[in-house]
């Protein structure tokens, strides 16, 4: 179990391991990735792997419409980031 920086561990505090991270993106017209600025460097994306939408949620007050994207970049990293089309912006997953 992982304690919460900052604050006191209690057994039952729950929090994201891995939460979402703003990214810049620059695409194509038609929304594919062709660089992303990654760990502060503008990076080439290789190959699109897959390309994906999710929408979930539209029950709630929260919807969730998002198109992923698995990315290999130049340096030979994978990298999975989403366009959040409710919020307008990119984010690494």
């Amino acid at each position: 179990m992982l304690k919460a920086p900052g604050r006191p561990h209690h057994p039952d505090t729950v929090r994201r391991l891995s939460a979402p991270q703003p990214l810049r993106v620059e695409a194509d017209a038609y929304g594919t990735p062709r660089r992303v600025h990654h760990r502060g460097l503008w990076r080439v994306v290789m190959q699109v792997h897959d390309r994906y939408r999710t929408d979930d949620r539209w029950w709630t007050e929260e919807p969730i419409s998002r198109e992923y994207f698995e990315l290999l970049l130049e340096d030979g990293r994978p990298l999975t980031i989403y366009y959040d089309r409710l919020g307008s912006r990119w984010q690494a997953h």
